[in-house]
């Protein structure tokens, strides 16, 4: 009997699932449905408005102290288990988990009845980073966030070599800056920034950098919330 090359490719290569490597019953889940199970959503309440820490209700001490950059921001999981396996499977650029992480990135949105983005600015990568996987999976995220929200994705953000940390310091580390050929699309914006991670140091930082080229609203979307 012959074989077609799905059948051959299933028999030395079968589709097992992302976090337990357990036989997937079907040819198109990423997971099984026990560790399927085992994914949900960050409840929203009891989180401060603002920068989505744990507080309870309305803004938490640290927020209500400091200046608005980021208008919302937002996590769809905590980080363990199966979303854990997803989280690191989206920074390694797998295809299929980029678009697992951005349904569930989109539906804790739309849960949180968040007025719909203008623009949508994924986070960036270093040429580096890019050359290692092969693609920008932060872009890949941003995109697949695009779809469903009809909002276009424009890379904006870049990491540049910090000289001030480095001579002050000796370490070397990036920061990240806003593109001069990219600053017209900003204005009047509502923006939407998407990483794999929140990470409110960061996405303050940037929200100072955007302040200046005239954004209506700044808010940040993540797959996971990092405590």
């Amino acid at each position: 009997m012959a074989f077609s090359i799905k059948r051959v490719l299933d028999l030395f290569y079968p589709r097992l699932c992302l976090h337990c490597d357990q036989l997937l019953p079907q040819e198109k889940n990423t997971f099984c449905p026990v560790c399927l199970e085992q994914i949900s959503l960050i409840d929203l309440h009891g989180r401060c408005r603002t920068c989505f820490g744990e507080f309870g209700k309305g803004r938490c001490e640290r927020c209500v102290g400091r200046s608005v950059v980021i208008h919302k921001q937002l996590a769809a999981c905590e980080p363990f288990g199966p979303a854990q396996t997803l989280l690191n499977a989206i920074k390694s650029g797998r295809p299929d988990s980029i678009s697992a992480a951005a349904s569930l990135m989109a539906y804790q949105w739309l849960a949180c009845k968040r007025p719909l983005p203008d623009l949508i600015i994924p986070l960036p990568c270093t040429f580096w980073e890019k050359q290692k996987i092969g693609f920008d999976p932060h872009h890949m995220l941003a995109s697949e966030i695009g779809k469903v929200f009809s909002a276009p994705v424009h890379i904006v953000l870049r990491k540049a070599f910090d000289h001030t940390h480095f001579l002050s310091h000796g370490e070397f580390r990036h920061r990240i800056e806003v593109s001069h050929r990219r600053r017209e699309v900003l204005c009047d914006k509502k923006i939407l920034l998407v990483a794999p991670s929140l990470d409110d140091t960061l996405f303050r930082s940037i929200g100072h950098e955007l302040k200046a080229f005239f954004p209506t609203q700044v808010d940040a979307l993540a797959f996971a919330v990092i405590e």
